[in-house]
């Protein structure tokens, strides 16, 4: 037996297709303007948690970016302190050679070389306390204004400590030197070294000069060993770099490839909704047309 199907009916049916209809189109049209195929969790509950996790990838990532900026920086301040005082010690070691052959300099030439020694023993005392923002790049993680004191050259920072920055979830790079590894402390640094050097020449005292070349020439090994340390550190933050850049493309593409629409799809779609709606409007006025009756009732 076949049910009546009364008019109520119909227009209940036809309200409902239209409804779904004017939903779809809704969606659409967010979807279009927005570039986003998920506006809130409801959407694709699958797709919205999986966008969430990405999104904390990419924040994690971005951080791991800025601390590996931060890295750099200090690094290369580091490495031009290194370079400076590098240079500064080959140009003492020169001038310490020139005094070794005291016999045959005059005490004004010898003045003259001691005084150049001290100029480049005060560069070298500069750039042992070199600052990046405010923090003293040799001095490990101590909070110290000076890596050195100007007068005894004690090392005031924290011996073998490091300054570090974490560039991924497993692995951190120092970004600091060790200064006291670098320069040495107290009598035995490279300052109190070049002092006594100075002292040498101006009193003549030629074994004393030679001594000192001697342990200008080991300061200058040291000094170097450490630079090689913070060159390789360097080129670990550098390849961070890269890996962090890729890492940071990848999760864009993979966020992209979820939360962003297709435009074009989304268009052709956006197209057909409005066509299919239109046509459930004009369906429905044909088929529920109004009668006298219908007021009467």
């Amino acid at each position: 037996m076949i049910g009546r199907v009364t008019s109520q009916q119909i227009y209940q049916s036809s309200q409902q297709r239209i409804s779904t209809a004017k939903v779809r189109l809704s969606q659409l049209q967010d979807e279009s303007s927005s570039g986003s195929r998920i506006t809130k969790p409801s959407d694709d509950p699958t797709a919205a948690a999986a966008a969430l996790q990405v999104r904390a990838q990419q924040r994690a990532t971005a951080q791991y970016g800025t601390n590996i900026a931060d890295g750099l920086g200090w690094l290369a301040t580091v490495d031009a302190s290194l370079t400076s005082s590098e240079n500064a010690l080959r140009q003492a070691v020169d001038l310490t050679v020139q005094g070794a052959n005291g016999a045959t300099l005059s005490p004004a030439s010898r003045e003259a070389l001691a005084t150049q020694l001290d100029g480049l023993k005060a560069d070298l005392l500069g750039q042992a306390n070199t600052k990046y923002l405010g923090r003293t790049v040799f001095a490990g993680n101590s909070d110290s204004g000076a890596a050195f004191d100007g007068t005894t050259y004690a090392y005031s920072g924290a011996s073998g400590s490091t300054v570090d920055r974490r560039v991924s979830a497993t692995e951190t790079v120092p970004v600091s030197a060790d200064g006291a590894a670098a320069y040495g402390t107290g009598s035995s640094s490279v300052f109190a070294t070049i002092d006594s050097i100075s002292a040498a020449l101006r009193s003549g005292d030629q074994a004393a000069v030679t001594n000192g070349l001697t342990a200008l020439q080991t300061a200058t090994t040291r000094l170097s060993a450490e630079h090689a340390v913070v060159g390789a550190h360097y080129a670990r933050l550098q390849q961070a770099k890269t890996e962090n850049g890729n890492t940071s493309t990848a999760l864009e593409t993979q966020r992209s490839g979820i939360e962003d629409a297709d435009a074009a799809q989304v268009l052709i779609d956006l197209k057909s909704q409005e066509l299919t709606y239109q046509t459930a409007l004009a369906v429905t006025a044909q088929s529920l047309q109004q009668t006298l009756m219908n007021y009467l009732r």
